[in-house]
């Protein structure tokens, strides 16, 4: 009896814990963005030329290599089920989806911004779109608890 009992209480320990909503690493309260477009640049294919991407961030006073580039982030979403909406100044802490019920999300512990009539992702291609481009470095890729 003692035996089976020794093996049932890790069981239920592992069911419960992956039963268990996921957590975000983003505090509470951290500005999230949802955005027309979210490149992850880590996963772009070997030898695309990002230059241009990391000058632009640069310039705009990121001091850290950007992981992560959000086109068109004009929209104040919820950082997670608890909080209601942040608003984003132009720099620090974001996180960037494609919509506020996306699966995942990104996660950037800094970030700068910039707000012109057309934002694209240079050196990338794709369609011109309006609004703010967002450069994110630190950038962790994890579940959108707002799902989870």
């Amino acid at each position: 009896m003692k035996k089976s009992l020794f093996i049932a209480a890790p069981l239920a320990l592992a069911a419960s814990l992956a039963l268990a909503p996921a957590a975000s690493a983003a505090p509470a309260k951290t500005p999230a963005l949802a955005c027309h477009q979210v490149v992850d640049l880590k996963k772009l294919p070997a030898g695309t030329n990002l230059d241009l991407v990391y000058q632009a961030a640069k310039a705009l006073g990121l001091t850290e290599v950007p992981t992560v580039i959000g086109g068109a982030c004009n929209q104040s979403i919820r950082t997670d089920a608890d909080s209601g909406k942040t608003e984003y100044g132009d720099r620090g802490q974001v996180i960037l989806r494609t919509e506020e019920f996306a699966r995942d999300q990104q996660y950037c512990t800094d970030s700068r911004s910039v707000d012109g009539g057309k934002s694209f992702i240079p050196g990338l291609g794709g369609p011109e779109v309006p609004g703010r481009m967002v450069f994110g470095s630190g950038c962790t890729s994890e579940p959108n608890p707002l799902i989870f």
